[in-house]
């Protein structure tokens, strides 16, 4: 038996991670689509990533690997040519090759995201469409490669596409100081169509030999560690988080740590989500078994000690200080509810902008993962308080506590880059011109029975909110306001009453001048 040191001596080769980078639309998820033969987009709302995905493939190779002389123009030295040549010689037998890669979105909100995922990567893919050029995503994802310091490959997409121009790009890229192969520098250039496959076979050849050109090694002995890409909480499953692993074996009931989380590994699964019991570099796994969510970015290693997170409240006094100060910005209370932690930290970091930008004060009274709930909307404090809802599940009595709070303010949403536009229009709406009236309900006329006294007696049932007695109401025909009025006398099952809530059936009293017909709409409403 040895006697020297484990962690070096029992180093091998491990697959690369890739982070697949560029502007929004240009083409990242396609081309994965086309690599890994299945649908990311059609799951996503609009069509665009939300979240950091994993995937692992694995590599056929075509042929044997190309001459010394061949690598060699591709700007690799002949020396180090040789020597991975001759690597890969070795590697050939097995035939069948590993990548992992790491989606991420290209959306500016999802910088953050960004950045980490390129730190958890050894290769990237700066993607550009042939038929667009350089864009301020793309010069954001240059800046996240180049602090990452990792190789990258530049992949022009839709090559195919009409208006494609390959020579511009590539003159704006010079711009930039990225100096591609042939053009007088030694960045791997890789001509793709996600649609018809041209150029993906040469891409994957071309991520192994930058990857051997890196010398990749871990030691699968050793406990497990990497990267936490992302995690969130499933109303089913709990917690659950999607693993990078960098180095070392993870085991089921291996106990884990990340940043201030803790748990157990209580169920282990694979991209695919098919069930195992261990995993090793450089595989993609979603983990239960945490305690707290880890955050985005965080390392993870298995370890018998986690570390205790200390629960953050808000303090009411501060906060009614913060609000009743008259001499700083507009103060606007938030909650955040979203479906994972990278939709929390980028909703949060839209706020900021916008604040910024408007000078505007967020109080963010809370941000979690998670459905909204009743105990969620406890802390609202006396004040117009905005309710952001991301990609979750409203829970049933929530409509109801909206209905009853007007200080309550709800803003749902499924994609980040219209989440700005909302929140600065219901601010605008809601908090800089305060609407006068409040709207109770709205009611659908059944119908008609004859006139009392002057006023118009009509029967109907409540479709939304409530109708209270002596509110006004204006009547709708055809989504169009055709007359006002005023209740005079409520009744259900001619009884009266002073309001009548949602599905409840009524009848009404109504002081009305123009007529109202079956299947007008009345809209009950009180100033305020």
């Amino acid at each position: 038996m040895s006697k020297g040191n484990p962690k070096i001596e029992n180093l091998v080769s491990r697959p690369p991670i890739v982070v697949v980078l560029g502007h929004v639309d240009h083409g990242k998820t396609s081309l994965l689509d086309y690599i890994r033969k299945t649908k990311v987009a059609e799951k996503e709302a609009g069509g665009i990533t939300q979240h950091i995905g994993a995937y692992e493939i694995e590599v056929q190779p075509k042929a044997e690997p190309k001459s010394r002389e061949s690598e060699a123009n591709r700007g690799i030295s002949s020396g180090k040519s040789e020597e991975i040549l001759r690597s890969a010689q070795d590697d050939f037998a097995s035939l069948r090759r590993k990548i992992t890669f790491l989606d991420t979105p290209g959306h500016e909100a999802f910088s953050q995201i960004r950045s980490r995922g390129a730190k958890a990567a050894d290769v990237a893919l700066l993607v550009v469409a042939a038929d667009e050029g350089v864009k301020p995503q793309t010069k954001e994802s240059l800046d996240c490669i180049k602090q990452a310091q990792i190789p990258f490959i530049l992949v022009m997409t839709k090559i195919d596409k009409e208006g494609a121009n390959p020579d511009k790009i590539t003159k704006e890229l010079t711009d930039l100081g990225i100096f591609l192969e042939g053009w007088g520098g030694d960045v791997p250039l890789a001509k793709v169509s996600s649609k018809t496959g041209k150029g993906i076979d040469e891409l994957l050849e071309l991520i192994l030999l930058v990857a051997e050109m890196e010398e990749l090694k871990a030691n699968p002995q050793q406990p497990a560690s990497g990267i936490v890409i992302e995690s969130h909480l499933d109303s089913r499953r709990g917690i659950m988080a999607t693993l990078i692993i960098t180095n070392g074996t993870l085991y089921l009931k291996d106990k884990i740590a990340a940043g201030s989380a803790k748990g157990k590994v209580k169920m282990l699964e694979d991209f695919q989500e098919n069930l195992i019991e261990e995993a090793t570099f450089s595989s993609p796994v979603r983990v239960i078994g945490f305690e707290t969510l880890p955050s985005a970015g965080e390392e993870f290693f298995v370890s018998e000690e986690g570390i205790k997170e200390e629960e953050t409240k808000i303090n009411p006094r501060i906060l009614a200080k913060q609000l009743g100060d008259k001499n700083s910005a507009l103060k606007i209370p938030v909650i955040i509810k979203s479906d994972t932690l990278s939709s929390s930290e980028a909703l949060e970091s839209v706020i900021a902008q916008l604040g910024q930008e408007k000078a505007w004060l967020f109080l963010i009274l809370k941000n979690e993962v998670g459905d909204l709930s009743e105990g969620d909307l406890k802390i609202i404090p006396q004040e117009r308080t905005l309710v952001i809802s991301f990609r979750i599940n409203k829970k049933p009595e929530i409509s109801s506590i909206f209905l009853a709070n007007k200080n309550l303010i709800p803003l749902e949403g499924e994609i980040i880059y219209e989440i700005k536009d909302k929140i600065q229009k219901i601010i605008e709406e809601q908090f800089i011109n305060k609407p006068t009236e409040e709207i109770l309900g709205k009611l659908e006329v059944l119908i008609i029975f004859h006139p009392e006294k002057g006023n118009q007696l009509i029967g109907g049932k409540v479709i939304a909110g409530l109708v209270r007695n002596k509110a006004r109401a204006r009547v709708l025909r055809n989504k169009e306001i055709i007359g006002e009025g005023k209740i005079v006398n409520l009744q259900k099952n001619r009884v009266d009453v002073n309001e009548v809530t949602t599905d409840g059936e009524c009848g009404i009293l109504i002081d009305c001048s123009k007529p109202i017909e079956k299947g007008d709409l009345l809209e009950f409403f009180q100033k305020i």
